[in-house]
């Protein structure tokens, strides 16, 4: 009967407004787990806030879409548009028309793992930039990275829909009846995930994903106490983005203002309550590995 949940803050290193927002929900809210961006400037902060907080795990959040490589741009060519930056929407397509090098997403992505370790810090998990990493081909690049790095652990990506609703299997199979492209890439990424654990990765049982079949939204304090109260025994995972508004963010992402929101919400005394009121236990990625 043991109910576990991993609140992983995506992004740390995207910007200073990012990261004091990230600090700020572990030091006073329920973060226990943070991934890090490693081609973006403020990665510098890293290795202070694994000093500051040994308990938490520490992941890359693999990123191909976003800011400049960590690689010198001639190097990863299929990667980076003319003035050397990822090809932010259009990576997609040129993935998937075969426009770009394996070796170059391999190489790419070892030097961000190999970027975190210079700051002394070693990857517990991955996950990745806007979940690009669930194509195919990067996905295939992202493992072999982390299996030479000796990263055991990822992102699961067996949704679970919440729903705020005694009647939540009825509602989730007109969600998915309704929006049948998101049964199809939802049920891909399970295949995906059990290729994974055949690779020998570890994962939460399940990743709990509001604002699907419902209205529910992280930004809001009740969806995330409805989130604790209905909590699945097992692990879970739920991951989110908290951050303080900075003149860098708005150049790469549409979600800003969301995140100030986030840090209230993710440090309101109610939530801590909630977790003590229906017996929830706050992991890491760290607790994972020693289960």
């Amino acid at each position: 009967m043991f109910k576990g949940l991993i609140v992983n803050a995506d992004g740390f290193g995207f910007t200073a407004g990012v990261n004091r927002g990230i600090i700020e929900t572990i030091e006073k809210g329920i973060v226990r787990s943070t991934s890090v961006l490693a081609n973006m400037p403020s990665i510098d902060e890293v290795a202070d806030l694994a000093k500051r907080f040994p308990d938490i795990s520490i992941g890359i959040h693999l990123n191909l879409t976003v800011g400049r490589p960590v690689s010198p741009p001639d190097e990863v060519g299929s990667l980076v548009n003319e003035e050397g930056e990822f090809l932010g929407a259009a990576f997609v397509g040129r993935l998937l028309s075969g426009g770009i090098r394996m070796s170059e997403m391999i190489l790419e992505l070892d030097r961000q793992v190999e970027r975190l370790l210079e700051f002394g810090v070693k990857p517990t998990h991955f996950d990745g930039q806007e979940n690009k990493h669930l194509y195919p081909p990067f996905f295939i690049a992202a493992i072999k990275v982390a299996k030479k790095r000796g990263i055991s652990m990822m992102r699961s990506h067996n949704r679970y829909l919440f729903i705020r609703t005694s009647r939540r299997g009825i509602n989730v199979a007109r969600y998915y009846l309704s929006h049948p492209r998101s049964l199809g890439t939802h049920s891909f990424a399970r295949l995906l995930m059990l290729f994974a654990h055949l690779q020998g990765l570890r994962t939460a049982d399940r990743l709990i994903t509001p604002g699907y079949a419902d209205e529910s939204s992280k930004v809001s304090l009740r969806s995330w106490i409805g989130i604790i109260e209905n909590l699945p025994n097992g692990i879970n995972e739920i991951y989110c983005h908290p951050g303080y508004v900075d003149g860098r963010l708005a150049d790469y992402t549409y979600y800003v203002k969301e995140r100030e929101i986030e840090v209230s919400v993710l440090t309101s005394p109610e939530l801590k309550k909630a977790l003590a009121r229906d017996g929830v236990q706050l992991m890491s990625f760290k607790d994972l590995q020693n289960i």
